[in-house]
């Protein structure tokens, strides 16, 4: 297959161009999917009430939405795609993570409302191991940077090595060590499906760092003189 990490265009799909895509994350309804709860209960887990209260809303509008996953691009969700040429590869699902009401199901609910929940992270079996996964990431967190969101969090899923291909491909979570490998780190741990951060910060710092010695270098090569030419009578 003629690909690189090079020839792979990222970009932001807009409602039009979602209706139009035959990818199976269009038609996954994993994260908006919750069953019915006791709103004291709910409140007891998250005393952020307004965050609270947004996850009715958007679970109220989720269900007499068409595809679930309109409804949360409608609601300010973020949906990144991967496309080689005109096919798209893979897909990226961030937003506030009220937009996910699969998260109450997990343990480690709620994340911080300060952050960004990533959701999805998915690409299609045959471009898998050629980093279109870290490269989508990538272009989610410079999107997140410009707008100075602090950190990035998400549920990891423990994928042990004995675990089959059919097995990773049914997963819905992004695997625990793909996200260690990327700078997340676990900040609510749990044995199945611990939450991990990545600090956005921590990389505008490292990249003004790496920025600011690169010039040092340059300025230091520029005051070290070449050996004198001995002139030969």
């Amino acid at each position: 297959m003629n690909m690189n990490f090079k020839t792979v265009n990222i970009k932001d799909i807009s409602l039009e161009q979602l209706e139009k895509l035959n990818i199976k994350c269009v038609n996954c309804n994993y994260w908006f999917d919750t069953e019915n709860t006791n709103f004291i209960e709910e409140l007891c887990k998250n005393r952020d009430v307004w965050n609270l209260l947004k996850s009715k809303i958007f679970e109220r509008r989720n269900k007499n939405s068409r595809k679930k996953i309109f409804c949360f691009k409608q609601s300010g969700g973020r949906i990144k795609g991967a496309f080689s040429g005109k096919e798209c590869i893979g897909i990226i699902l961030s937003g506030k993570y009220y937009l996910f009401p699969k998260l109450k199901s997990f343990k480690v609910y709620p994340p911080d409302s300060e952050g960004m929940f990533l959701g999805c992270l998915y690409v299609v079996p045959e471009y898998r191991d050629m980093d279109v996964e870290k490269r989508m990431l990538m272009a989610l967190e410079k999107d997140l940077i410009d707008k100075r969101i602090k950190f990035i969090e998400t549920v990891g899923e423990r994928l042990s090595d004995d675990t089959s291909k059919d097995e990773y491909r049914k997963s819905h979570l992004i695997p625990v060590k793909f996200l260690i490998k990327n700078g997340f780190y676990i900040i609510k741990n749990d044995r199945y499906f611990p939450l991990l951060r990545l600090d956005l910060k921590t990389i505008v710092t490292d990249f003004a760092k790496s920025k600011l010695l690169s010039v040092r270098d340059i300025s230091l090569k520029k005051k070290v003189r070449s050996p004198a030419m001995i002139k030969k009578d």
